[in-house]
């Protein structure tokens, strides 16, 4: 391969290469016989001088390159322009720059990905070294990209510092990129944004009141549609309000089912049975027994199986594809009229506990782990697993009352943990059995059983979230019916006037495919950005970074 080739830099012609101190001098030249004047424009073959211009160049096998290029100086010819010496220039070297182009570029990305001090860092462990202050001036001389009219605005705000100052970011959401960044969150600023691009046809925004006149007043024809999420959150903030003011409704329910509780605790009585084995019906333990033979042998449905199609004449390699066993215990199966019992080293005497078992199971008061203790007292000779299996297997076929740690756990208890009020509004449209929590399941049951309101409340925020997700439903009667309600929804009437006021884009919001979504996905990545450049960014280099950047 010829050295032009390896080097990629076809307009120039290669003398020599210097290797020394882990650096390299690659020594070139122009290959044009003539350049272009660049103030008048015409061409020029007549040389005045020439002198060598050193530019650096991306690494090559670690080691720093440098381009020493022989830049001749022509006359211009041309009697009416004012330049009468000017330098020849290539397309692989901007005007003035003391690196190549392609050098530049990997700067102007790291520029922009990159803090200052993380840029230069970089930027020296890819041997081509520069300053935090040089980096950072890289950026701030990137030039914007020209903003095409957008057709689907997003708009949300940004805090510079949460809670004190915000900006406004906005986003084409037909193409997910930030195209703009205001300083303020003002409707002023929006508007000069607007007069600019007024062909805006769909907006997408959160709550905002500036926001919403601001594009009412320079884009009357725009359609604006309210954030899903921001309509979601409001709703939350709405439920908390209602469920703070019904704490003495929900103490007294509390207060009255402990009462009950408390009664009920104290009727219960226990029953004694006596612990003579001799008592219990042989019958039912030998039934027990003959049931936990089956069910412990996981075998004995694939060796029936076997044996029906072994008496149609069916081949051994066939049955274990269909069964799904090897073709060895298919053999064994063959030879066996009755399937032969497991062989374990881990084999236990439990089995002549089960009678025991049994008696102990049906007397009230017993616990798994008294059982445990009794059969090790008498000489069982297995392991704790083991018995536990055991004894949870004779409960089940039994249906006996027993309980062990985890169901004693599960049992209600006659103090009651209230929940908060926002996590009765995260509860409230929730399935009940999809409360992983068994205190916080009986207790929104409970709640919801005693207290008619809240099903009324439950009612509402279902048929709401479902007109959200679904992309259908009347929310104007929705919003009538909150508001005509003579139940005191304290917080969800606020709620439902504020939808009414904004009442186009929440329509807009249910039934169109368009979402802010991607707008918060930017004002995340904002922060990241921040974050990375906090106490150093002005808001230009923080503008350029986050229109500029593709990364978060």
């Amino acid at each position: 391969m010829r050295i032009n080739r390896l080097i990629c830099l076809p307009r120039f012609r290669f003398k020599r290469i210097e290797h020394k101190n882990d650096k390299i001098m690659i020594f070139a030249s122009v290959k044009s016989k003539q350049s272009q004047c660049p103030i008048c424009g015409h061409f020029s073959t007549t040389v005045h001088d020439h002198y060598n211009r050193k530019l650096s160049d991306l690494p090559a096998f670690q080691n720093t390159t440098t381009l020493v290029l022989k830049t001749r100086k022509f006359k211009c010819k041309n009697l009416k322009c004012d330049r009468k010496v000017f330098s020849e220039q290539t397309s692989h070297v901007n005007r003035y720059s003391r690196k190549t182009l392609r050098a530049s570029q990997l700067l102007d990305s790291l520029s922009i990905e990159l803090t200052g001090k993380l840029g230069s860092t970089l930027s020296k462990q890819l041997f081509l070294p520069v300053s935090t202050s040089t980096i950072t001036r890289i950026a701030h001389k990137q030039q914007l990209p020209e903003i095409i009219q957008p057709v689907v605005l997003g708009i949300d705000d940004w805090a510079f510092r949460k809670g004190i100052s915000y900006g406004t970011v906005l986003v084409d959401m037909e193409t997910s990129t930030p195209i703009e960044l205001l300083q303020s969150r003002d409707s002023g600023d929006l508007k000069q944004f607007l007069k600019k691009y007024p062909l805006v046809k769909i907006v997408t925004r959160d709550r905002a009141s500036s926001y919403s006149s601001a594009v009412d007043e320079v884009c009357p024809d725009a359609i604006q549609v309210a954030d899903r999420f921001h309509l979601l959150v409001n709703l939350s903030d709405a439920l908390d309000k209602y469920f703070k003011s019904s704490r003495s409704l929900v103490k007294a329910t509390i207060q009255k089912k402990t009462e009950e509780m408390s009664k009920y605790d104290k009727n219960i009585s226990i029953e004694t049975v006596t612990d003579d084995p001799q008592n219990e019906d042989s019958n039912s333990v030998m039934e027990v027994q003959d049931l936990e033979r089956v069910n412990f042998d996981q075998r004995i449905e694939k060796f029936n199986k076997v044996k029906e199609l072994q008496k149609d004449n069916v081949g051994i390699k066939k049955i274990a594809k269909i069964v799904g066993i090897t073709r060895i215990t298919v053999r064994s199966y063959f030879v066996q009229d009755t399937l032969s019992p497991r062989v374990s080293s881990r084999t236990t005497n439990i089995d002549a506990y089960t009678k025991l078992i049994q008696l102990r199971l049906s007397t009230e008061g017993y616990k798994v782990k008294a059982i445990f203790e009794e059969i090790i007292s008498q000489g069982f000779d297995g392991g704790k697993t083991q018995a536990y299996f055991h004894i949870n297997r004779i409960k089940t076929l039994s249906n006996e009352a027993a309980k062990n740690f985890k169901e004693l756990q599960q049992t209600p208890i006659v103090f009651i943990k209230p929940l908060s009020t926002r996590k009765l509004a995260k509860f409230i449209d929730v399935n009940i059995i999809d409360i992983s929590d068994p205190d916080e399941r009986s207790y929104m049951k409970m709640l919801i059983e005693n207290i008619s309101d809240f099903r009324v409340v439950r009612r509402l925020v279902q048929i709401f979230k479902r007109m959200l997700k679904n992309g259908c439903g009347n929310i104007k009667r929705w919003i009538e019916y909150v508001r005509g309600s003579k139940i005191a929804l304290a917080g969800l009437k606020n709620f439902a006037n504020g939808l009414l006021r904004d009442i186009n884009a929440v329509e807009n919001a249910i039934h169109l495919p368009w979402s802010n979504g991607t707008v918060e996905g930017h004002v995340n990545r904002i922060k990241s950005i921040k974050r990375q450049m906090y106490g150093r960014a002005s808001f230009e280099l923080l503008r350029r970074k986050i229109i500029l950047s593709h990364h978060g």
